[in-house]
């Protein structure tokens, strides 16, 4: 007797192959019809299979997705550690500076304005942390799909680096307070959160090592390098996770600490969106899939005040420091908009915290999965429009006057 397809059920292999073929197609139709970047297409491709829209896949589903989803970020932070612009051997402490300053300026007026919202203390000061975020996932894609290249563009990766750096630090540091302030199930002290932080990055630097020992063992041989990175890169994953750390602050040294020991570039970088493009599509499409845009249409007035304080305080920031360490101010404005996206990191930061399941409470795990559903679907456009504003995105062509807007590179 022929199975009845009401009696289908949607597997996890299943699932993985519509989630690829689904993305792929709505990718490209976004970025031949509609000049969208590709990013765009694989998120609204997860937002009509999942929750908001036919409710195919579904919170189980999405939660056995973890085991490939944290490979898939751990390649993104490897990958965004690579991409931090170094100069003689270090990073430019004018690019750290303008970080700090920048980060501190997000955190502290988001904090305030949380704090008039009524979010309380801790609350407020862990939604101004995941404000310091920027998605590393919607930067890399978007920028390969536009071939943005150039010093502006590396800034840019430099920037999001330090704030992903500066914020996965400071949840470590606020998760205490949340506990004690009632909103989350106890938890280690601050104790163990200040040596959770070392650990990660001594994790991180001793990944880098075996990266770079592994490289001179094997020789250039991409597919074996290649084969050892994702092995490292799942280890850096697995092993915080084993003992209830976040991995994310691992993985992202792991990759800074390679491009530090890595002086005679004997490793060969893996690129997600080249060599292992079916983990970004995957990610990005589930991304979307766990967007529920009840919260945004629930909790849209602190969800506006949240976007809007971020990005106005980042763009303040970059406007009235910029120019001293050299960087225009027009440039300034395109940087903050570039800095805008959030995402899967950010998701997962609030998983760390029990906001998916409500607990930091309704209204502030609303607005901050309001204001994350709010950047995934305008994310990519403002990462392409800011190296687009560089004038650094080599592979995009203006559909006016071309008869088509990319390059089929």
């Amino acid at each position: 007797m022929l199975p009845l397809f009401e009696d289908l059920v949607l597997s996890p292999l299943l699932l993985f192959g519509l989630c690829l073929l689904g993305g792929l197609a709505s990718g490209e139709l976004s970025r031949r019809l509609f000049n969208l970047p590709r990013t765009t297409g694989y998120v609204l491709c997860g937002l009509v299979l999942g929750q908001s829209g036919l409710g195919w896949i579904d919170p189980y589903v999405l939660g056995s997705a973890q085991f490939f989803i944290y490979p898939a970020l751990g390649l993104i932070l490897f990958e965004l550690g690579q991409r931090v612009p170094f100069d003689g051997g270090r990073i430019d402490p004018q690019l750290i500076t303008l970080g700090l300053i920048e980060s501190a300026a997000v955190f502290v007026l988001v904090l305030i304005v949380m704090l008039g919202l009524g979010f309380g203390g801790a609350g407020g000061a862990f939604a101004a942390a995941i404000a310091v975020s920027t998605s590393p996932a919607i930067t890399i894609a978007t920028s390969s799909d536009v071939g943005g290249e150039g010093p502006r563009t590396s800034r840019l990766f430099g920037l999001v680096a330090l704030n992903g750096s500066l914020a996965f630090a400071a949840i470590d540091l606020i998760l205490p307070s949340l506990a004690e302030s009632g909103a989350t199930e106890a938890m280690p002290g601050y104790g163990h959160a200040v040596a959770s932080i070392g650990l990660s990055v001594v994790l991180g630097a001793g990944l880098a090592f075996a990266a770079r020992q592994g490289a001179r063992w094997l020789g250039p041989q991409v597919e074996h390098q290649h084969l050892m990175l994702l092995g490292l890169i799942i280890v850096g994953t697995g092993l915080p996770l084993s003992v209830e750390m976040s991995p994310l602050m691992s993985l992202l040294a792991f990759g800074v600490g390679v491009r530090v020991l890595d002086r005679g570039r004997e490793v060969v970088a893996i690129r997600i969106a080249s060599d292992a493009r079916v983990f970004l599509v995957v990610t990005f499409v589930l991304a979307g899939a766990a967007l529920e845009l009840a919260f945004l249409r629930t909790h849209w007035p602190t969800v506006l005040a949240f976007v809007l304080t971020r990005f106005l305080a980042r763009g303040l920031a970059l406007q009235l420091a910029g120019p001293t360490f050299g960087l225009p101010r027009r440039e300034a404005a395109w940087t903050a908009v570039g800095l805008l996206p959030m995402s899967s990191v950010a998701l997962v930061l609030l998983g760390d915290a029990g906001a998916l399941d409500g607990g930091i409470g309704p209204a502030l795990s609303g607005t901050l999965l309001g204001a994350i559903a709010l950047m995934q679907l305008l994310g990519p456009l403002c990462t392409q429009a800011a190296i687009r504003g560089f004038g650094e995105a080599r592979r995009y062509v203006p559909r006016l006057g071309q008869g088509r807007g990319w390059s089929r590179r």
